[in-house]
């Protein structure tokens, strides 16, 4: 039978409400989705930043090898000073001369370079026998002349070289003999091929001296 207006009136009503339910479900169910998607998102972001490495931390460059000899692989010696050019003036030097009115006299003088090349230490012993032109004939003193060559007169010195002697001068006095002589200074100059032209002087009255001195023993 056909329908009135009121019923179909309601059909509708009907229908609109059911299409009015689905949409509000389907958009209910939209935005729920979206939500679980954001949610996802967020999490996997985080598990992402957990998961990623911590830089390493800085390290020291290497230090740069030492310099080896070559084929060995050790490093290199240190270089030694060069030898003094004064080294070989050291050591015993020995000579003999005539002093009057003390008669023949024997030097010895021992010389060593310190640390700092050109500078000196040195060791003078000298000792002195009768001989009868070189002696006064007025108050000889035979005590005298045996004192002389048991008791030398000897010193210790120092210097250094200047214009091309070395130049010495008494730190301390040892001996004297008997007429009270002791060196003041030496001067020590290179002569020939291995001597020295030693030239002392003493306290007054005495006069000093000259020689030639050459190598000795010990």
């Amino acid at each position: 039978m056909p329908m009135d207006t009121k019923q179909r009136n309601f059909y509708i009503f009907c229908g609109v409400i059911v299409v009015a339910w689905y949409a509000v479900r389907e958009i209910n169910e939209a935005s729920q989705r979206a939500e679980y998607l954001r949610q996802q998102a967020i999490r996997a972001q985080r598990q992402k930043a957990k998961a990623k490495p911590k830089p390493a931390p800085a390290t020291k460059a290497p230090a740069p090898p030492l310099p080896s000899v070559a084929g060995r692989g050790k490093t290199p010696a240190p270089k030694k000073a060069p030898p003094s050019p004064y080294a070989k003036l050291s050591g015993v030097w020995r000579g003999r001369t005539a002093l009057d009115g003390r008669g023949v006299c024997n030097l010895s003088f021992e010389l060593k370079e310190k640390e700092q090349p050109g500078h000196f230490s040195g060791f003078s012993s000298m000792t002195c026998a009768s001989a009868g032109p070189l002696m006064h004939k007025k108050g000889i003193d035979r005590r005298a002349f045996a004192l002389n060559r048991m008791d030398p007169e000897a010193a210790v010195l120092s210097g250094s070289m200047e214009n091309g002697s070395i130049q010495l001068r008494t730190d301390k006095t040892v001996g004297s003999d008997s007429n009270g002589c002791t060196p003041t200074s030496f001067t020590l100059t290179p002569f020939g091929s291995n001597q020295l032209a030693a030239e002392w002087q003493e306290k007054a009255p005495c006069s000093g001296g000259h020689l030639i001195l050459g190598r000795g023993r010990r």
